[in-house]
């Protein structure tokens, strides 16, 4: 049992932050593999409550990314603040880079320590 009430809503906000997160059909995936019941609820909550937006879909894969709006960041920022202990870090809070042409960048993003980073390519 978990005591902590807001735990699962870091999670998902977190994951949200960390760019990996889309929709398909319904179904919430994290770097391609499916999410857990309990974190797709949530997912859904973020989105109803502005935290998070879904982007339009890709015409291929039917894929939508979810990715936290400025509410989204402010909250997942304000809960790091709060997390903050000797030893505990957070990922560091920004936008997801973009280049002039709209999309994401390749560039290397900063991550918590001890976390780990998904293959881009």
């Amino acid at each position: 049992m978990v005591s902590d009430p807001g735990l699962y809503e870091r999670l998902a906000l977190r994951r949200v932050h960390d760019g990996g997160i889309a929709k398909s059909a319904g179904v919430y995936l994290d770097h391609g593999r499916p999410t857990p019941g309990y974190l797709a609820d949530l997912f859904d909550q973020l989105i109803w409550t502005g935290c998070a937006t879904v982007a339009e879909g890709d015409r291929i894969w039917g894929l939508r990314r979810v990715s936290l709006t400025e509410s989204g960041r402010a909250r997942y920022a304000e809960q790091c603040e709060q997390e903050r202990a000797p030893g505990h870090h957070c990922a560091p809070v920004a936008g997801p880079t973009q280049t002039p042409a709209g999309c994401r960048s390749s560039a290397p993003r900063i991550t918590a320590p001890g976390s780990q980073s998904a293959p881009t390519s």
